[in-house]
Parts: structure tokens; C-alpha cells; sequence
């Protein structure tokens, strides 16, 4: 089972601003896309991790699960 994460960066910066952990996929994509409306100034990433292999990587917004991040 995959578990998300979303993280708020300011541009530029390394450090995430906020995020939150532990969430569903459908949980991830709905503060995302919040998140990211409410914030145009900002960048917004959902990560994954899958316990029983150790995959980790981005869920995009195109819907794609990827080893590569795009903002939201």
C-alpha cells in the first residue's frame, strides 16, 4: 500500500514551507490542488512511498506516478 505526502516549497527554496504525511491518494491530490490554488507563488509536490519494496517517487498532476516531480 502507498502512503503520500504533500510538501509546499517556496520558488527556490530546498526546505518545504508545510507539508503533510501519511494520506491517502485522493487526500494527497485535494490539498494539492488546494494548496496550490491558493498559493500560485509557491511550488507543490506530492511524494509516495510503498513500504513493502521501498519505491518511492512523485505522483503528478497528469495523473502519472513518476521518478521525476512536477509541481501542482
Amino acid at each position: 500500500m502507498m502512503k503520500y505526502s504533500v510538501a509546499m516549497y517556496l520558488f527556490g527554496d530546498s526546505q518545504p514551507e508545510t507539508w503533510r504525511d501519511d494520506l491517502s491518494k485522493k487526500e494527497a491530490e485535494e490539498m494539492a490542488r488546494t494548496w496550490a490554488k491558493e498559493n500560485p507563488n509557491n511550488q507543490v509536490f506530492i511524494s509516495w512511498s510503498r513500504k513493502s519494496d521501498g519505491q518511492k517517487g512523485y505522483l503528478n498532476p497528469d495523473g502519472n506516478h513518476a521518478i521525476t516531480g512536477k509541481a501542482w
